[in-house]
């Protein structure tokens, strides 16, 4: 299975410094799910990793997480995509998890939810 690991924010949808709250505050960027229809075409399946530390801050609860991630699958079944899984961490940085990027826990997930061989897969991400 040719897998790209795709970030969210920045990448998927316009970063905000304040957080994605809500599906309100929740912005596609022009095209991105048009390229994810692209990718699928190209035979290439589509896990998202994104950090959520604002449900480790206090900002908002995993349930908002599970409402956008809900809702961005269905989007982008309309644009013709399919998003095979999505991984989020939501511990804030401080907290010394092994699963907020740059460390590998959610790619670990990844390979050990979908037989993964990592050196097989890439990975694109806003920074």
């Amino acid at each position: 299975m040719r897998v790209v690991f795709l970030d969210r924010d920045g990448v998927v949808n316009e970063d905000r410094e304040d957080y994605v709250k809500s599906w309100d505050e929740f912005v596609l960027i022009e095209g991105s799910l048009e390229a994810l229809a692209l990718l699928n075409r190209a035979g290439w399946e589509i896990i998202l990793v994104t950090n959520q530390s604002g449900v480790g801050r206090g900002l908002y609860p995993e349930e908002t997480v599970h409402d956008v991630h809900a809702r961005l699958a269905r989007r982008a079944e309309t644009a013709g995509a399919r998003i095979k899984d999505i991984f989020y961490c939501p511990h804030a940085p401080g907290d010394n998890c092994d699963c907020r990027k740059p460390e590998p826990g959610m790619f670990h997930a990844a390979q050990k939810a979908h037989g993964l061989d990592l050196s097989r897969c890439i990975m694109i991400g806003d920074s």
